[in-house]
């Protein structure tokens, strides 16, 4: 084969390669710019990771809810999807109304698609949920701000919801003024 051939062949998968991960980032944009705005409270834990570089690990209210205040649509199993149906609170958090196996089809609220970790058993009466976007990186500074402010005030995740519950971090803020905006590339 002529060296013009693996240049040609080089050319293409790096283009393809390319086109892969410009269409994942074009779909995070898209996802967030038309995604539906809502804000859950958290609280923060774990920092920094020595291999793992700088994180907050999110504990979002909505994660951890209690088996006598959310109605569920039937039974869950350990590590099955779920949609936690949101609706805005009193204040400036939204907060878990509902859990359910998929998305009803004559839904018009917000679900955001989860993972069940642990269900009811004797004596535990809270179901606890895990998010893909449980753990937030940050640049080394930006996690040390965020570090020093978790205890001045309520820390809120601000997410873009899609249409079918997969959630994006979009900013945080703190009492409800929004102190960070996640940039779209």
């Amino acid at each position: 084969m002529s060296p013009r051939f693996y240049i040609a062949a080089a050319v293409v998968v790096a283009l393809l390669q390319s086109g892969a991960l410009a269409s994942m980032i074009y779909d995070r944009a898209q996802r967030i710019t038309t995604g539906r705005e809502v804000v859950l409270e958290s609280r923060m834990r774990d920092p920094r990771d020595l291999f793992r570089g700088h994180f907050v690990t999110l504990n979002l209210d909505v994660g951890e809810l209690r088996t006598d205040q959310v109605p569920v649509d039937r039974a869950f199993t350990r590590n099955e999807t779920v949609f936690v149906e949101l609706e805005e609170g009193d204040g400036p958090f939204w907060r878990a109304r509902k859990l359910w196996h998929e998305i009803p089809a004559t839904a018009e609220g917000v679900f955001l698609k989860a993972r069940m970790q642990t269900t009811p058993l004797s004596g535990i009466s809270f179901y606890r949920i895990s998010f893909p976007f449980d753990r937030y990186f940050a640049p080394k500074e930006r996690a040390l701000e965020i570090e020093n402010i978790r205890s001045d005030g309520k820390l809120g995740v601000i997410l873009a919801v899609s249409n079918d519950g997969t959630g994006y971090i979009k900013g945080l803020s703190i009492d409800g003024k929004r102190i960070y905006d996640e940039p779209l590339y």
